[in-house]
């Protein structure tokens, strides 16, 4: 019965350490053509909604909409302003790291990159 409890709070303990809150900087670089982009999410969660914004280089902040947390994952889209565009954002969450797949948009031809908690 002991051994019951012991793997009951084990299993409860690794729910709520995948379901860590997501607030705060994240920065993560992005490869182009003959440069790197440094990207700095700046993210809010509450509950399982996300919101934010993403600053690249020398662009405007996007704002982050349509933003979920389900335990470890994460998904969100960037719309790029004046236009029809939408960066699609899949990731799976880590303690002090978000591994993101951005899904292809018209000429983009999609990207993987990894956001690193910036600590306080």
């Amino acid at each position: 019965m002991r051994l019951y409890w012991l793997l009951t709070l084990s299993l409860v303990a690794t729910g709520l350490a995948s379901a860590a809150d997501l607030t705060g900087t994240w920065k993560a670089q992005w490869q182009f053509p003959g440069r790197e982009v440094e990207m700095t999410y700046t993210l809010k969660q509450v509950d399982q909604t996300l919101t934010g914004t993403m600053q690249g280089g020398q662009s405007p902040s996007l704002d982050i909409s349509e933003g979920k947390v389900a335990g470890d994952r994460v998904s969100f889209v960037l719309k790029a302003p004046g236009s029809d565009m939408r960066f699609a954002h899949e990731g799976k969450a880590k303690v002090e790291e978000i591994e993101f797949t951005i899904k292809p948009c018209g000429d983009f031809p999609g990207a993987v990159v990894v956001a690193r908690r910036v600590k306080p």
